[in-house]
């Protein structure tokens, strides 16, 4: 039985989630951080930015986000499982190891937050149409 997926975000004032071009600017308290995307993966983000920022910062999952690059991982998985490509190869082709993101899919599944990936993958088809 599969749920309705509800966003509540926290009131906030430090913390940022950005994605400008290829580039995706995490402001986390005092400090910004900075990582690459893939251009199809930062196109994704931006049309998907609430519900990455909610996962970065408001969801259970966002205790074990605490790195930077961990951000960068999610958004890859997220990225493969809503437009179903396989894991192993996508990452072949970006250059990086497929462990990452199957450590990052673990934890998602442990904490129950699976309906996020039918969620993306609906909005994706819906942005096709």
């Amino acid at each position: 039985m599969e749920f309705p997926v509800v966003l509540i975000r926290k009131k906030r004032r430090s913390r940022k989630l950005v994605i400008d071009g290829t580039t995706a600017y995490l402001k986390k308290r005092t400090r910004v951080h900075r990582f690459e995307l893939p251009p199809e993966v930062a196109e994704w983000a931006r049309r998907n930015i609430d519900v990455l920022d909610w996962l970065v910062f408001d969801s259970p999952l966002s205790p074990y986000l605490r790195h930077p690059m961990s951000v960068r991982t999610m958004m890859l998985l997220l990225y493969v499982r809503a437009k179903q490509l396989p894991i192993a190869q996508f990452c072949r082709k970006i250059g990086i190891a497929h462990e990452q993101l199957y450590r990052i899919e673990r934890r998602i599944k442990n904490l129950g937050l699976e309906p996020i990936y039918s969620f993306l993958r609906e909005r994706a088809q819906e942005g096709c149409r």
